[in-house]
This record gives structure tokens, sequence and C-alpha cells, in this order.
């Protein structure tokens, strides 16, 4: 039975008449990967979407918390409900869900130009809860078009609370964050935004309630919430406090992605 993590993948559907021998690819990323290995400290590990399996790990790679590939091959993709928190599963599944519906809007060529990168906490083996970023790139495709292999790199998150989860595309400057809310990717540009908006959202990100902002701006009340009522609508949030906590993103974003 495919786990929840697996089942939210969408396009997540391998043609049987796909009978292509994959084993010389798989051996070309793995070395590729033990080389940058041999290079650098690399927290990594290549998952085969395909077979249901981790293909390759990295030495001591944290998110197999010291347990060897055949020991969380036994589990397979159910290997993510495992250590995930339960709270943090059940958002990051709709994201990844979300997440390859993206990438699987983009033409085939463009679909290795980016990824996704998404922050979610496991409990170790001494039941200590420890949070962790994932950065996941497309690495290789079945001759049916089908996602097959991705590489994934783990290391500290720039947050300090999980759940946050971006797609950053490579060959442009373009991020899009993930609403809970909404249920959608929402690209993350200050511009999206008129310098009046901006305004409006700095003043109650200081607590100042829509009568103060009014004041403030030298505006009458109903022009504040019709700005507030078009925030909303181009950033993808339903509320105020949303509303915040995206502007608060624009400020860490590039460095935390």
């Amino acid at each position: 039975m495919k786990s929840t993590f697996v089942q939210s993948h969408p396009a997540h559907h391998f043609n049987e008449s796909d009978t292509f021998d994959y084993s010389e690819r798989d051996r070309y990323f793995i070395q590729a990967l033990k080389s940058v290995e041999a290079l650098m400290d690399i927290d990594a590990y290549i998952f085969d979407y395909k077979n249901e399996k981790f293909l390759y790990a990295t030495k001591n790679c944290s998110f197999l918390m010291g347990n060897s590939l055949e020991d969380i091959n036994a589990y397979g993709s159910n290997y993510y409900e495992k250590i995930l928190l339960r709270e943090d599963l059940d958002m990051i599944a709709p994201a990844n869900a979300k997440s390859f519906e993206f990438f699987y809007s983009l033409p085939v060529g463009k679909r290795l130009e980016g990824y996704y990168t998404y922050d979610f906490r496991i409990r170790d083996k001494n039941n200590k809860v420890v949070l962790m970023n994932h950065k996941i790139t497309m690495l290789d495709f079945t001759n049916n078009g089908v996602l097959r292999l991705g590489l994934c790199v783990i290391s500290h998150p720039a947050n300090d609370k999980p759940r946050n989860a971006y797609i950053k595309m490579n060959d442009k400057s373009d991020v899009y964050e993930y609403m809970p809310s909404t249920g959608k990717f929402v690209e993350v540009k200050t511009q999206k935004l008129t310098s009046k908006a901006i305004t409006v959202l700095k003043l109650a990100s200081t607590g100042k309630n829509e009568a103060e902002i009014a004041k403030l701006l030298g505006i009458s009340i109903f022009t504040v919430k019709y700005h507030k009522k078009r925030i909303f609508a181009r950033i993808g949030v339903k509320n105020t406090a949303e509303a915040i906590q995206w502007t608060n993103n624009q400020k860490k974003l590039v460095k935390r992605v």
C-alpha cells in the first residue's frame, strides 16, 4: 500500500509499457553523487519514485538516522510516515502534490531547472524532535516523461519552525511559497503589490488597526479595507495575519532558499 507521502504525487503514474532498463543510468547518478561526496561534506540521498525505494544515501545521511539502506527500504516510501511528525506530514503531503503539479505543468525540458524545499520535523532514535530542511530536485525521468529519480539534499533550516514550503526556479529569480490556507503555491514578489498596499501591510504588522492606518495615510477606512482585500487576493491569503507573514517572508526568502 502506497504511503500518504507517495499518494500525494498526482503525476505518480508509471506506464507498464515502460520496460527500459535504467540500471546504467542509476549507476551514473550514484557515482556522480559519490564524487560530490568525496569533494565536500554533503547530506543527501537519491529516491527512486518508480520503485519506491532509496537508491543511494551519503555516508551518515541524517535522514537515515543510522539505519542502512536495506533497513529503510524495508519500509519503502512508508519510511517518511514512520519518522515525520504527523502534523508536518499532513501539511507536506498536499504541498508535495501541488509541487508536482507545478513541475509537471512545465515543458519536460524545464522540469530539471528548479527545486522544491520544505522544513519538517522527525523524531530520532532517542525520541528527540529534530527540525531539518529538504531540498528536492528532479534528477531523471522515464521514457514516458514521468519523474523517476529525485535528489534530496538535507540541511539545517533557516527557520525555527516547520512546514515552510517553497519552489525555486534555477533559471530565473522566481520563488513560490506554499500557502496552506488556499492549498496553492503563490509567487513571492513584492512587486505584486503597490507601494500603498505595502505601506498598509507594514503599518498592520506594527499592530495598527484600520482606523489608525486610515488616519496615518490620510485615506478613508473604506480605502484601507479595499487595499487589504486586493492584497489578500493578489498574494493568496485570507486574513491580515497571513498577509503579514507573507510580507515578513519577503525579507528572508533570498537567504532562505
